[in-house]
């Protein structure tokens, strides 16, 4: 049975008339879970007040945070969770730091960042969890280290800027843009469309698709699956046996990408098998792409070719170990999916 504080003190005052030292006391009780601070201040308590009950508080009473007050902000917050803290402050006529303490330390509260998601209708939420438990059935027992994942993304010349996280620390805002300079946006700027596969075992060089030119099946197959993919069977999987792995974009899940698919790789996960609209099944979309992006454009780009000169460079440089906990990260998302019943489960 659990001891309360006020059997912890009476076996602490009680060896203190017996004479022991303070040293002693906490020896002893110390099997109790009793310790030296809690031992020292009992003693010191009952020498003050020859009691062992806490001391009368000082201070006045609660005028703002009151039980009745908690409630109502309570109550408003679970009308409307999107209310602002400063108004529900100005509305109640509560400062903004009772406010504050009511919500974070009296209801326990956080604020959190509303999520975003690929729309969902209840079809594709059936689609997606059927086909997610195929997947995870097919490559159970670790066989995702084999698949090669890919996708395409427009990535552009200017700083990767996040509003909610990137801060600078200084005494007032005149201050902070002296330390660290605008983040400068303009109208249009220059961009280029990426392809890039990725695989537990390494990644592949990025491909650049040419400007202005309309990702048709033609060109994929052509400039993608011809020259990148595959070679890889002779060089990044020599001897191995792997997958390959694309969304259900349009070139994608054509009938002649299909075939030259069937023809051309070891094995790959056909367009009716892949559960579409769900880019938070896809390592690349879910964690890669913004690590990738992090690394080639934490500053801007005066032009394309430095754009690209550092995406290749942040690829060379590509953390192997982000790399493969995103790749197993992949089954786990899979079971989530199917979970949720195909709806969103981050």
């Amino acid at each position: 049975m659990e001891r309360t504080f006020e059997q912890n003190r009476h076996a602490v005052i009680a060896l203190h008339k017996t004479g022991k030292s303070k040293s002693d006391i906490f020896k002893t009780l110390k099997s109790l879970g009793i310790n030296r601070m809690f031992v020292w201040r009992t003693i010191d308590r009952f020498t003050a007040t020859q009691s062992i009950k806490d001391r009368p508080r000082s201070g006045r009473k609660r005028s703002v945070r009151t039980k009745n007050t908690i409630k109502a902000v309570e109550n408003r917050i679970r009308r409307n969770p999107l209310r602002k803290q400063k108004i529900m402050s100005r509305e109640m006529g509560i400062s903004p730091r009772s406010m504050s303490r009511i919500i974070k330390h009296d209801l326990k509260m956080s604020a959190y960042r509303r999520m975003t998601g690929q729309r969902l209708t209840v079809s594709l939420k059936k689609i997606r969890a059927e086909r997610a438990t195929t997947l995870l059935s097919r490559y159970a027992n670790s066989a995702h280290r084999k698949i090669l994942f890919s996708d395409e993304k427009i990535f552009n010349i200017e700083q990767k800027y996040n509003r909610q996280n990137d801060k600078v620390y200084a005494r007032s805002s005149r201050e902070a843009q002296e330390k660290v300079g605008r983040v400068e946006r303009g109208h249009h700027p220059s961009s280029v469309m990426v392809w890039w596969g990725v695989s537990f075992d390494g990644t592949t060089k990025l491909h650049f698709c040419n400007q202005g030119v309309k990702t048709r099946a033609k060109n994929y197959q052509e400039d993608i699956l011809e020259k990148v993919v595959k070679p890889l069977s002779d060089t990044l999987f020599a001897g191995k046996h792997w997958v390959f792995q694309q969304d259900s974009a349009p070139a994608h899940k054509a009938r002649t990408t299909q075939q030259w698919l069937e023809e051309n790789v070891p094995e790959f996960i056909k367009a009716s098998d892949w559960p579409s609209g769900s880019p938070d099944l896809n390592p690349l979309d879910y964690r890669l792409w913004s690590h990738l992006e992090l690394m080639a454009c934490h500053r801007g780009h005066r032009n394309l070719e430095s754009l690209k000169a550092a995406l290749v460079k942040a690829v060379e440089r590509f953390p192997q170990e982000v790399l493969r906990t995103a790749i197993d990260d992949w089954p786990r998302r899979l079971q989530a999916c199917v979970k949720a019943k195909g709806g969103h489960f981050e």
